[in-house]
C-alpha cells in the first residue's frame, strides 16, 4: 500500500506531466503559426498560452523552492518530466526568437507604411516669413502678386 507522501509524489508528477505536456502543446502549434507567417490566428491561442505559461511557471518555481517534493519519485518518471521539461525550454528559446522576428517585421511595416504617408501627404502651402511657399522656387521663379485695390 502507499504512503500519503508517494502519493502526493505521484500526483505532482502527474501534475507537472500534465502541465509541461500542455504548455508544449501550446507552443508548437504558436511557432507553427509563426513560421508559416499565419499571424492572424495568434489571438486564438493567446489566452490559453498566457494561462498554461503561468500555471507551469507557479509549478516550476514550487519545485524549485522545494526540490524535496519529488524526492519519492521514481527515475522513470523523473527521466519523463525532464525530458519534457528540456523540450519545453527549447520550444520557449524558438517561441521568443520567431515572437521577436515577427515584432520586429510589423514595426518594419509600420514605418514603410508612415514614410510613404508622408511622403504622398501633400505640402500644407504655407507661407513662410519670406513670403514663399515650401515647394515655390527661391531664385528665378515668377512669384504672383494680389493687391485688395477697393479702398
Amino acid at each position: 500500500m502507499e504512503t500519503d507522501t508517494s502519493m502526493d509524489t505521484n500526483k505532482r508528477i502527474t501534475d507537472l506531466v500534465s502541465v509541461t505536456t500542455r504548455l508544449i502543446n501550446v507552443l508548437e502549434r504558436e511557432n507553427d503559426i509563426l513560421i508559416n507567417r499565419r499571424h492572424s490566428e495568434l489571438r486564438l491561442i493567446l489566452d490559453e498560452k498566457e494561462t498554461i505559461a503561468r500555471v507551469y511557471q507557479a509549478r516550476i518555481m514550487g519545485l524549485q523552492e522545494n526540490p524535496g517534493i519529488l524526492d519519492g519519485a521514481d527515475d522513470e518518471d523523473r527521466a519523463k518530466l525532464f525530458e519534457l521539461a528540456t523540450t519545453a525550454d527549447k520550444l520557449m528559446v524558438q517561441n521568443t526568437r520567431l515572437l521577436e522576428i515577427a515584432i520586429t517585421v510589423s514595426r518594419r511595416v509600420v514605418d514603410l507604411v508612415a514614410e510613404a504617408v508622408a511622403e504622398a501627404a501633400p505640402k500644407s502651402g504655407a507661407y513662410s516669413a519670406k513670403g514663399r511657399t515650401a515647394s515655390a522656387p527661391i531664385k528665378g521663379g515668377n512669384m504672383s502678386l494680389s493687391l485688395n485695390e477697393t479702398l
